[in-house]
């Protein structure tokens, strides 16, 4: 999981006001090979949802940014955001909801999930960063969970975030390790703010092209 971490800075989409999960009844499940899969280019996701797709530009963590793919980019319920590891790209990072695009499930999970939902659709216990910082919330470790071995070679990528206006504890900030099952973060009752599908590069592929 940390190795695909290192992707982050160019892949991470924007964090979302934490609301209610949508009705998953409605939703279209992201997959490893829905909508995108290995080997697609912006070429080749364009090609097949033609006049659906954008070229925009995306910030991560560090204030890092690079070209991302939208699709279907006038619909603000169904928006993705596809990243790459290379500026031709042509090296499939990772997909995920834009803010706001209710549409979309990835394992039953959305914006908005809680913890007891990751818990279950994982079949256990996770450990995620401590907030307020960079890569703070962001789940690191799945306990070799049903999240952590997808269908199709992919990865799953899960950020929470706290309640607006809520304060952190310090025992729940900075870089540490946090289990699912501390008390202190279920009174917090953080909820997830961003998710992806992700696919590993080859050694030494960060994002930046070089």
């Amino acid at each position: 999981m940390r190795r695909f971490l290192l992707a982050l800075p160019f892949a991470a989409l924007p964090l979302v006001p934490v609301h209610a999960a949508s009705d998953a009844k409605s939703a279209e499940e992201l997959t490893c090979s829905n909508i995108v899969k290995t080997g697609d280019t912006a070429k080749t996701i364009a090609a097949r949802y033609k006049g659906e797709t954008a070229i925009e530009e995306i910030t991560g963590a560090e204030g890092a940014t690079a070209k991302a793919l939208a699709i279907f980019p006038k619909d603000p319920t169904r928006k993705l955001l596809v990243s790459f590891f290379d500026e031709g790209m042509t090296k499939l990072s990772a997909i995920g909801p834009a803010a706001g695009a209710s549409h979309w499930t990835i394992a039953g999970l959305t914006f908005g999930s809680s913890l007891s939902d990751v818990i279950k659709a994982n079949g256990g216990k996770f450990e995620l960063s401590g907030f307020e910082w960079d890569y703070g919330g962001y789940v690191t470790d799945l306990k070799g969970g049903k999240l952590s071995a997808l269908d199709g070679g992919c990865v799953v990528t899960i950020r929470f975030n706290p309640p607006e206006g809520k304060e952190v504890p310090s025992a729940l900030s900075g870089e540490r390790s946090i289990p699912s099952s501390d008390a202190k973060l279920a009174k917090l009752a953080p909820r997830v703010s961003d998710i992806q599908l992700g696919w590993a590069g080859e050694e030494g592929d960060n994002g930046s092209g070089d």
